[in-house]
């Protein structure tokens, strides 16, 4: 049943995360020309900037929730702000945040409520009731900002606008750059926590179609406030609940103008801890620790940390900073590691982890109720764990005693330990012999037709006489100097460390099933991250059939078990779509299969940051006078997260051959082509029928690693070879 998801234009707005403050404050909000902006640099809040995009009203695409991946318009709405920022004469500086140094329950809470929605909305769309399925994904959340950073940065560093990352939250870093005596900002476009800090006004909108923008000015807010200061204005965001601290629990239900009860209150006790105490034998609050988690919060943003323009980590208030930092914000990192995260080098997640101690596995997209899915997860504390082994082994040995628990949505009472401290060897140690320069590797990789440093990475090693070239311990003299050289030997490590090579340098069996896996695409249709997925997710034994969920598929069991396997390598691809929202039918039980690809990415693209980071710390490049950081952490794969997209046009393209009488005969798939069946149900594709070729090319590739195996290695090797046989029948027609 096809389902259709659209965006409308607004104007760009930005709202902060304090609890109902863009109600109270929306008749205090400031209009005026954006003319004024002119020739003037702005920073801007790149979480904020998101969430309104990917969320708020008129851009947000509701069925994002119901594929996965990233809304199709987010490029092209990213792109277009920044051409109407270039031709309003505006420079934007855009400030990432960090560390997270302080978690809430929010997001646990709000991941069990958008799991009942996403089921309420599938529930919706299996009883055929497709515009009530659309609202309701819709309102069932989508993407977290920092699922986007790395996305928003490239394509930042393609125009050729710069950022920055601060160590912990942006807010404090925004002040100290509009601030500073060189003034690197003139203006902050940002969030309401930007007025923790002494500033006059902060831009919460632009619109663009009206050459204006909106902003909130400081002595307004407080003259509004009847009486109460600056530090109580803070108290009552932290009352109203933000990033930091939960809603005070008295309130937590409050309806609408949650905001000015929080006042009211203050104008009563004068403080939080007035109203804390007031409130003390309430069960809700004695048993929720609200005093202390408030205490944190404010010394939180008091003593924020920030990067200063010389480099440094120090807080905000630094004259006026405590000893025990540590306490609310975590222990401190090298100044290092904050320099690559501010560069764009490496992102936060495994950082968070590591100075929290906690990692909070939230419900995927599809609720998270599969047993499969859950077993998945338990899979990837291996991987997990090399992440953390990696980054704590350059750190003080502290460190590497750290203890880590990973809180599972379904099982929060009973969190479970990450061991990762490393066995000796170290995994650094063990893959340190990787420091090949160009002179070993460059005419190879002139002459590959990959497009791809991870396709070259893992093809140019079947050259056995190549890989022993590359057999290089550190010295003095041959330290990492390009970045091809720094990412080749990344790419390398990590391959070492997932098994695909060997200490020797040469390709293992399951290396060259990837290998002829990569040797077997077109370079031209630029799957080779797709391939390597499908080999990590073959090789962990998640790439089958799901005979679980048969009944989502049309046709016989047998039918059912092919185009199922069929359909999960495809969705490993990316369906072309224009910038708008999806239209086509859905499928859960990709859905669900494309959550283990989403989880699988993303931690390998922490292992291979964090291989970066050893690499890096350890010594084994020259880090004097570079000017390519943001290049090496731009060469990591898994920059974008896929959906299941493709993997739906495979299986409806398959489905409606199924549901005819002779689904193998030149005339019946003819017909299927030439009625455009499958191009309605997918109406704001490209062009659906070459990217499912492009899917068949890919199984294609697979089947070749498959096929090439030596015996016993991938369980699963008969039922890929009678799917192929029973595909073979079934290609559209050249």
């Amino acid at each position: 049943m096809p389902v259709s998801g659209t965006r409308n234009v607004t104007p760009l707005s930005i709202g902060g995360s304090i609890r109902n403050f863009d109600a109270w404050s929306t008749n205090r909000l400031q209009t005026l020309p954006i003319s004024v902006l002119k020739d003037t640099v702005v920073g801007v809040d790149a979480g904020n900037y998101l969430k309104k995009i990917i969320d708020g009203p008129g851009t947000k695409e509701p069925l994002v929730p119901a594929l996965g991946g990233f809304p199709f318009s987010l490029r092209s709405k990213i792109e277009e702000d920044l051409s109407q920022w270039q031709q309003a004469g505006i420079t934007p500086l855009f400030v990432f945040s960090g560390i997270q140094p302080l978690r809430t329950d929010k997001a646990t809470s709000m991941s069990e409520t958008t799991a009942k929605n996403r089921a309420t909305a599938w529930a919706l769309y299996d009883g055929g009731h497709a515009a009530e399925a659309v609202e309701a994904f819709g309102d069932s959340g989508i993407l977290q900002p920092q699922e986007v950073f790395r996305f928003l940065r490239d394509i930042l560093k393609e125009r050729n606008v710069e950022f920055q990352v601060a160590p912990y939250a942006s807010w404090a870093q925004l002040v100290y750059l509009e601030k500073h005596p060189k003034q690197f900002v003139d203006a902050i476009f940002g969030p309401a926590e930007v007025f923790f800090y002494d500033v006059e006004k902060v831009i919460t909108g632009f619109n663009f179609s009206r050459a204006s923008f909106s902003c909130l000015n400081k002595k307004a807010i407080m003259q509004d406030l009847g009486g109460l200061n600056h530090d109580q204005f803070i108290d009552a965001c932290i009352l109203s609940g933000f990033e930091f601290c939960n809603t005070f629990p008295i309130l937590d239900k409050q309806p609408a103008n949650l905001f000015k009860t929080c006042l009211d209150y203050l104008k009563t006790w004068r403080s939080a801890t007035g109203i804390v105490n007031q409130y003390g034998e309430s069960p809700a609050i004695r048993d929720s620790g609200y005093l202390d988690r408030y205490r944190r919060a404010k010394l939180a943003i008091k003593h924020q940390p920030i990067l200063t323009d010389d480099g440094k980590i120090e807080p905000f208030n630094l004259d006026e900073a405590t000893g025990d930092m540590h306490e609310f914000v975590g222990n401190r990192l090298p100044e290092e590691v904050y320099f690559y995260l501010s560069r764009g080098v490496i992102s936060a997640p495994v950082l968070d982890m590591l100075v929290n101690g906690e990692l909070l596995e939230l419900p995927p997209l599809d609720s998270g109720e599969s047993d499969a899915y859950r077993t998945f997860l338990e899979g990837l504390q291996n991987l997990r764990a090399q992440c953390l082994s990696l980054l704590a082994q350059p750190l003080q040995h502290w460190w590497n005693n750290r203890k880590v628990n990973i809180v599972y949505w379904y099982d929060k009472t009973s969190p479970k330990q990450l061991t990762f401290k490393d066995v000796n060897p170290t995994l650094y140690e063990a893959t340190s012999t990787w420091n090949a320069r160009d002179t070993v590797f460059s005419t190879a990789l002139a002459a590959s037709p990959s497009k791809s440093l991870l396709g070259f990475a893992v093809t140019c090693l079947k050259d056995k006489s190549v890989a022993a070239k590359t057999v290089s311990p550190k010295t003095p003299d041959n330290l990492l100097k390009t970045t091809n050289e720094v990412v080749l030997n990344m790419l390398w490590r990590a391959l070492q460390i997932r098994g695909f090579i060997g200490p020797d340098h040469q390709l293992t069996s399951w290396g060259r099933v990837l290998s002829t896996a990569l040797l077997a695409l077109d370079p031209a249709d630029e799957l080779e991250e797709a391939c390597y997925l499908a080999i990590e997710l073959l090789k962990a034994k998640h790439l089958r059939a799901d005979p679980h969920t048969l009944n989502q598929y049309s046709g016989r069991d047998t039918d059912k078990r092919y185009c199922s396997l069929i359909s999960r390598v495809a969705s490993l691809g990316k369906l072309r779509h224009n910038d708008i929202g999806y239209t086509g039918p859905l499928s859960r039980t990709l859905l669900t299969f494309n959550s283990m690809v989403r989880a699988m990415s993303k931690n390998l693209e922490n292992l291979m940051q964090m291989v970066l980071t050893s690499l890096l710390m350890n010594g084994d490049a020259d880090r004097n006078g570079r000017n390519d950081w943001y290049d090496m952490g731009r060469a990591v794969p898994f920059s974008e997260d896929i959906n299941a997209g493709l993997g739906i046009a495979v299986k409806t393209y398959l489905d409606e051959l199924t549901n005819t009488d002779d689904p193998t005969s030149y005339e019946t798939r003819l017909r299927i082509q030439e009625e455009g069946l499958i191009p309605q149900m997918f109406a704001q594709s490209v062009d659906v029928l070459a990217d499912v070729g492009k899917a068949f090319r890919l199984w294609d590739a697979v089947m070749a690693g498959v096929t090439s195996a030596p015996d016993n290695l991938i369980v699963d090797t008969v039922k890929f070879t009678e799917a192929d046989n029973w595909l073979k029948e079934r290609r559209p027609v050249a």
